[in-house]
C-alpha cells in the first residue's frame, strides 16, 4: 500500500482542479468509506492504539499519540480502497 500524504498525490485526482478533487473525494467518501470491511478494520486498529496510547501516556498525551497513528494507518486502508472509486467516479464526471 502506498502512504498518499494529500488528495494532491492521489494518482486518479492528480490533474483535477482543487474543487473537483474535494468534490471526487468527498463524495467517494460518503458513498463508499464504511461500506468495507477494511474501512472497519483500519476504524478498529485506530480504537486499539487510542486505548494503549492512553493506557501508557495518559488520556490526553495517549489518545493523541494512538489517534495520530491509528489515524494514519486508517487513512493509507482507506485511500487505498478508495481509489478504483475515485477513478470511476472522475471518468464518470469531469
Amino acid at each position: 500500500m502506498k502512504v498518499y500524504w494529500s488528495i494532491k498525490e492521489i494518482p486518479e485526482l492528480a490533474n483535477l482542479s482543487p474543487e473537483q478533487r474535494k468534490q471526487a473525494w468527498g463524495d467517494c467518501y460518503k458513498k463508499y468509506a464504511l461500506k468495507s470491511w477494511q474501512s472497519w478494520v483500519g476504524i478498529g486498529v485506530m480504537a486499539m492504539l487510542i486505548i494503549v496510547g492512553i493506557k501508557l501516556f495518559g488520556p490526553i498525551l495517549g489518545g493523541a499519540i494512538g489517534g495520530g497513528l491509528g489515524g494514519g494507518i486508517w487513512s493509507v486502508i482507506l485511500t487505498n480502497y478508495l481509489r478504483p472509486y475515485l477513478k470511476n467516479y472522475v471518468e464518470q464526471n469531469f
